[in-house]
């Protein structure tokens, strides 16, 4: 990014709210009625947006409860910044915006906006010193009125298809700190601007001038390079097609056998993946160069979540102390951990194996990047002594496998349907956003009943990365995936699969081995065969409630997923959307809230 000396952002945010104080007499309305634009206008299939309820009337109310707001005050409604990266939010640039009259910052980065920057831009944020409008589908040129936003320091329009030239007014912004506009279809000369580098403007063929190659001597570079390096690319060349026509008929006559072709493939497919199989031997070489790198890894991660010394994690377990073990899974040991200020928090230990580091830094690199209502936050890690340690928000009502299958009867009767029907559609949400992020495409391949676990109000929380991969795009990718695009959206399909069948647990309230079982035997008309009277699968706490058509509808969903017809397999989004309206019009405070009476749930970042 390039960099440029400013005023203090302190000092600047001071002056910007003394102006945007005078700029409206009915600030806080104008500011509601900002919000209530920006939601009308997108598409939000994710439901992203679904805590922006307008109908409290309390003052201040949506600094309190509206995900990505950010207030000058918590008690007025005067919205200082909006953080709305990575929603899976679509539509045109929200033109309501303009209401939100003390805006400073903008991020509506890594979402699916398409059409034009406006070009009255500069009037509708008027006091901006943060736009982030990277990584989505916009189109169209620059706006040259972006010049006119005199208090911006961070401008990003990377990774969107803008074309045309860069705009010479943009040569104005004086307190310009971070600017990119790489990986789009812009042309022409680069506005003056201090210490550029090439990233900043990096995969815009036509751009040059400045860190780029100089405008004037292109043609020149062109006939240059035709006249004198004519005669010795012609002789590289017929060099080369003789070398490759020697090559191929070498391995013509020395060609593998298909045993060794399917050894090759194997490990290709092991690299791409990383799962199931173990690398066969000899080439764990391969791995070497990925293993002594694991510190810059995770040293690079730190800037997401933070990292913990190994004195800061004893400190908080008690050394470790057997009482405090609360679960014990595949990789390790689960402690409760008492932090600094009272903060009650979980610490994973993982054993000391070293097929575990590729886990351990899956887990760092997916969750600790994403925030997201449903899945688990990551708030830190420790990597110290050859020792695996990862910090965890507490969730104090255990794990959903605990509810359906680990409690006395009693208890599980309290999870009625309204509540098993909210988990599921919390479960989806959260693969669907993991599904279909517009940068970072995420699939799990484990989900179960005992990595969903759930918070204080029993909003689902997806857990256990450590064998996710990680589809990004081309730009971006850590391994070659994106030249596997068809072989690895599979990898999607294993996750619509595995969530039918935790679909199915919720509904017959059987163990997950169980439902896998019935997955199997019956491949047609699973809905019909749940709950007829030979079989009367349906859990014994739900019948007679009133649910059986919405019960009935949800099987069908788990048969769409776990057998889906030939060619028209269900993306997790539209699972989702389909879960989302079943039941969609009983008020969702029907729900019941339950937790555990001997926890002290208390929570935050590290």
């Amino acid at each position: 990014m390039m960099k440029r000396n400013g005023i203090p952002s302190l000092c600047l945010r001071v002056i910007i709210f003394i102006l945007a104080c005078f700029s409206s007499s009915n600030a806080v309305e104008s500011d509601i009625n900002c919000l209530r634009s920006i939601k009308e206008s997108l598409e939000d299939p994710l439901r992203s947006l679904s805590s922006w309820n307008f109908s409290n009337d309390t003052e201040g109310f949506i600094c309190d409860a509206f995900v990505g707001v950010d207030c000058w005050h918590p008690d007025e409604s005067k919205v200082l910044n909006l953080q709305l990266s990575d929603m899976g939010l679509r539509g045109p640039f929200p033109m309501g915006i303009r209401n939100c009259k003390s805006l400073t910052g903008l991020d509506l980065s890594n979402n699916y906006l398409s059409g034009p920057i406006p070009s009255n831009i500069a009037q509708l944020l008027g006091f901006i010193s943060i736009l982030d409008l990277s990584n989505n589908s916009l189109s169209g040129p620059i706006p040259p009125t972006i010049g006119n936003c005199s208090y911006i320091n961070v401008l990003r329009l990377d990774n969107n298809n803008l074309t045309g030239q860069i705009p010479p007014e943009l040569s104005s912004l004086k307190r310009i700190k971070e600017f990119s506009v790489a990986n789009n279809n812009l042309s022409g000369h680069l506005p003056m601007f201090d210490d550029a580098t090439r990233q900043n403007y990096e995969n815009n063929k036509g751009l040059c001038g400045g860190p780029l190659k100089s405008c004037k001597d292109e043609d020149h570079d062109d006939i240059y390079f035709f006249d004198h390096h004519f005669f010795s690319g012609f002789t590289a060349g017929i060099s080369l097609s003789t070398f490759l026509s020697m090559l191929f008929m070498f391995l013509y006559w020395r060609r593998p056998s298909k045993r060794t072709m399917s050894y090759y493939h194997l490990l290709i497919k092991n690299i791409i993946r990383r799962k199931h199989h173990q690398i066969p031997t000899n080439p764990t070489i391969l791995f070497e160069e990925e293993l002594n790198s694991m510190e810059m890894k995770v040293t690079a991660m730190e800037k997401f979540i933070r990292r913990l010394s190994l004195m800061e994690i004893q400190t908080a377990t008690n050394e470790f102390d057997n009482k405090n073990v609360i679960d014990q899974g595949d990789m390790g040991l689960m402690y409760k951990a008492v932090f600094p200020n009272a903060l009650l928090l979980v610490v994973k230990r993982l054993h000391r194996f070293e097929s575990f580091e590729k886990e351990f830094l899956s887990e760092i690199e997916i969750i600790g990047r994403l925030r997201h209502t449903n899945l688990v936050p990551l708030l830190g890690f420790c990597f110290e002594m050859e020792k695996k340690f990862l910090v965890y928000r507490y969730m104090c009502n255990g794990s959903l496998h605990q509810w359906l299958h680990g409690r006395q009867e009693a208890e599980a009767k309290k999870m009625g349907w309204s509540l098993r029907l909210k988990i599921a559609v919390g479960i989806a949400r959260g693969l669907a956003w993991l599904h279909h992020n517009n940068v970072l495409r995420v699939a799990h391949l484990r989900i179960t009943s005992k990595c969903i676990l759930l918070d204080e109000n029993f909003e689902p929380r997806i857990s256990n990365f450590g064998n996710a991969i990680i589809l990004m795009n081309c730009s971006g990718t850590p391994l070659s995936v994106c030249n596997f695009v068809v072989l690895d959206s599979s990898l999607f399909k294993e996750d619509v699969s595995s969530f039918g069948i935790l679909l199915l647990e919720l509904v017959t309230g059987r163990e997950p081995a169980i439902c896998r079982k019935l997955s199997t035997w019956i491949f047609n008309s699973l809905t019909d065969h749940v709950c007829s009277r030979d079989f009367n699968l349906i859990d014994e706490c739900l019948m007679g409630q009133g649910f059986d058509e919405e019960i009935y509808e949800t099987l069908k969903i788990v048969e769409k997923c776990i057998h889906p017809p030939r060619h028209e397999a269900s993306s997790m989004l539209q699972v989702y959307l389909a879960i989302r309206d079943i039941g969609a019009s009983r008020s969702r405070s029907e729900i019941s809230v339950y937790s555990f009476n001997n926890v002290e749930n208390k929570e935050g970042d590290v």
